[in-house]
């Protein structure tokens, strides 16, 4: 069976990103055709404004639904064929119509933008354990740069608790020692603290500051 809700976790529809690519809307529903398997069969994908994703698969000669792609039972060599070609469409329409909608802070949306518009790079989300935490990686030789986490506050030293984005980046160990002495520079977490720092995105940092680390962080990886 297709994971849809894997495909489209922490994903938001982006309207405009959908009509750009043939969506049409109709009863507060986008939906588009799509033809797989050599024009064989179509897929109907529909994207509710809730952003849920469904999708119904038809014969194109008799355009009669082919339901054995959502039986769970259903096995065998053509249904599995005709659920990769679904999948491969809906990971398609998950990387150019969809946002990413894990991070809350006004400052993490910022640096997300700000890294797509410089570097046309997305966050990528590699761990299933850990769903929230994201890295960035250069296009050239696919090293991270950065990397954006939700944590708890304690485990950061602080005394109380509650959720706080932060973002970890790399620098030479000399920069990354004076950082530590300056006022909202934390050791690195979960990274190698002689060659990372943390950086909480709560405003304490102004846009203009982190954005200069981030592109440092972004050179200092080659």
């Amino acid at each position: 069976m297709i994971d849809i809700e894997s495909i489209f976790r922490h994903k938001k529809p982006n309207q405009e990103k959908l009509v750009n690519n043939g969506f049409e809307l109709s009863e507060h529903c986008y939906r588009k055709s799509f033809d797989i398997m050599q024009n064989q069969f179509n897929i109907i994908v529909t994207i509710a404004n809730t952003g849920t994703v469904s999708y119904k698969v038809y014969e194109t000669d008799t355009n009669e639904e082919y339901a054995l792609v959502h039986v769970q039972n259903a096995h065998g060599d053509f249904v599995g064929t005709i659920r990769d070609a679904c999948e491969k469409v809906l990971i398609d329409i998950s990387d150019k119509c969809f946002n990413v909608e894990v991070y809350k802070a006004k400052q993490s949306r910022r640096v997300l933008h700000y890294i797509k518009d410089t570097y046309d790079i997305e966050a990528e989300f590699l761990w299933e354990k850990s769903s929230d935490s994201a890295a960035f990686r250069r296009k050239d030789n696919h090293k991270w740069f950065a990397i954006m986490m939700i944590i708890d506050k304690s485990k950061l030293g602080c005394s109380d608790h509650g959720n706080i984005e932060i973002i970890d980046l790399k620098d030479s160990p000399e920069n990354v020692e004076n950082y530590l002495d300056k006022d909202n520079y934390l050791k690195a977490y979960h990274m190698n603290k002689k060659h990372w720092y943390t950086i909480c995105l709560d405003e304490s940092i102004k846009d203009e500051e982190l954005f200069s680390l981030i592109d440092k962080s972004y050179q200092c990886i080659k």
